[in-house]
């Protein structure tokens, strides 16, 4: 027992909460600084990331890429204005994976970065023109995430669109939100529909990105007898399908 004790007290570690931060000089080499992260399941050429990026951001003042962990990259720009293009640009993708791109606060190691959250634009489609409004936008989006912003050009009353579209911050670990139903009178039920622009590859059972068909640590979908799957390739807003089913099933609803 004592010798248990000895070992445990060499493993104590000393509290240090007299370290002095350097704000000025992290603000001057951090403050154009950004992370981006791959989601996928398989580590991806370094190179091959770093070419693709140079190539698909082609900053004008140019920028130094740095390979950090697997899939995670330090992005040094040259100038804000590149810099803030590129997050104003979001969502990415490479090779058919999702980058998480976000900025590297000073105060925070790499490892405190949170990669589990990116912007995502989403169209909510099949709502009447009653409902067309800034506010159910709000509403619907606030369901789904952090609404960012919301693509409203009519007075704020009534869109004459075919759809709604707003920019959420979504929870990429989670199931990709497929859309919802809502009672048109006492007895119909009715569908509305959600698609994402710029949607990388994810795996239609169980609808989450960062990989497909190999590798999947959830359990299957379960879903109930009359329910067909709701995640497919429709739920990407480049996708039309006039005889696309109602019969989903989302379980964040």
């Amino acid at each position: 027992m004592d010798s248990l004790i000895d070992k445990t007290t060499a493993l104590h570690c000393e509290e240090l909460d007299d370290l002095e931060p350097d704000e000025l000089n992290a603000s001057k080499e951090y403050g154009l600084t950004l992370l981006a992260k791959i989601i996928s399941s398989r580590k991806i050429n370094s190179k091959a990331i770093q070419a693709i990026l140079q190539k698909a951001w082609n900053p004008s003042k140019g920028m130094k890429i740095h390979s950090q962990q697997e899939n995670i990259f330090r992005i040094t720009m040259n100038h804000e204005w590149d810099r803030n293009k590129i997050l104003e640009s979001r969502p990415w993708s490479v090779m058919s994976s999702h980058v998480v791109v976000r900025d590297w606060p000073p105060h925070l190691s790499m490892d405190e970065i949170d990669f589990s959250k990116s912007p995502f634009w989403i169209r909510i489609s099949g709502l009447p023109p009653n409902l067309m409004t800034k506010s159910n936008a709000e509403k619907i989006g606030s369901k789904i995430g952090k609404v960012l912003e919301i693509d409203f050009t009519a007075d704020g009353k009534i869109a004459w669109l075919r759809f709604l579209r707003i920019q959420v911050m979504l929870d990429i670990t989670k199931p990709l939100f497929t859309g919802f139903t809502r009672h048109k009178d006492s007895i119909s039920v009715s569908w509305t529909r959600l698609q994402y622009e710029r949607l990388p590859d994810f795996y239609f059972t169980c609808g989450r990105m960062g990989h497909t068909n190999r590798g999947c640590p959830h359990p299957p979908l379960v879903l109930p007898a009359n329910k067909s799957n709701p995640f497919g390739p429709w739920l990407r807003a480049e996708y039309s399908d006039p005889c696309l089913s109602t019969a989903f099933w989302n379980p964040a609803v």
